[in-house]
């Protein structure tokens, strides 16, 4: 059991788009930890193209990641990071079909962010207001600003991800304190 989940919906495992949200959920739980904000417990990352078996080569997709029931460790978070890449705009598919298996406001009393890189620079408010949007409407309190980040920009997705961490803690932890279960 975790208290923070990185939900990646990058169809291709082990992306940038997991590096940044496994460094955002770090950054942000050791700034909690440092500010005596909070005690979170443990970084739980899914990887949907593992789990959904999704395949870009011409064999078939198997997923290659067993776990029971993802939509549940998803369920029991308090603080959940989705993440992706932009695709058109927007976030991809495979995010969308994982987070249409909740209902209207299932997710109420997690706090969510939204984590996203962006190919260009419109996209990245597109993503970030469309990403925002969905958690929001599935419940979640999203108490700060996605961290959507351009691709040349993700040279060092640690340090971009303590920077933003640094800034918006305070309010993920005025979050985290009333949200309720």
């Amino acid at each position: 059991m975790s208290d923070v989940v990185a939900l990646i919906g990058n169809p291709r495992p082990g992306s940038r788009t997991r590096t940044l949200a496994e460094a955002t959920a770090t950054s942000i739980v050791s700034s909690l930890a440092a500010a005596g904000g909070p005690a979170l417990f443990g970084v739980r990352v899914l990887e949907l193209a593992e789990i959904s078996a999704v395949s870009f080569g011409p064999g078939p997709a198997q997923p290659t990641a067993v776990i029971d029931d993802p939509h549940a460790v998803v369920r029991q978070a308090r603080l959940l990071f989705a993440a992706t890449p932009t695709y058109k705009g927007t976030y991809t598919g495979l995010l969308k079909v994982f987070l249409d298996q909740y209902g209207h406001r299932e997710l109420a009393g997690t706090v969510a962010i939204p984590v996203a890189i962006a190919a260009a620079e419109p996209h990245r408010a597109a993503v970030a207001a469309a990403l925002e949007a969905l958690l929001a409407e599935l419940g979640a309190t999203v108490p700060a600003p996605a961290l959507t980040v351009l691709e040349t920009a993700l040279a060092d997705p640690k340090q971009l991800a303590a920077q933003w961490a640094a800034e918006h803690a305070p309010a993920i932890a005025d979050a985290l304190g009333s949200a309720a279960r």
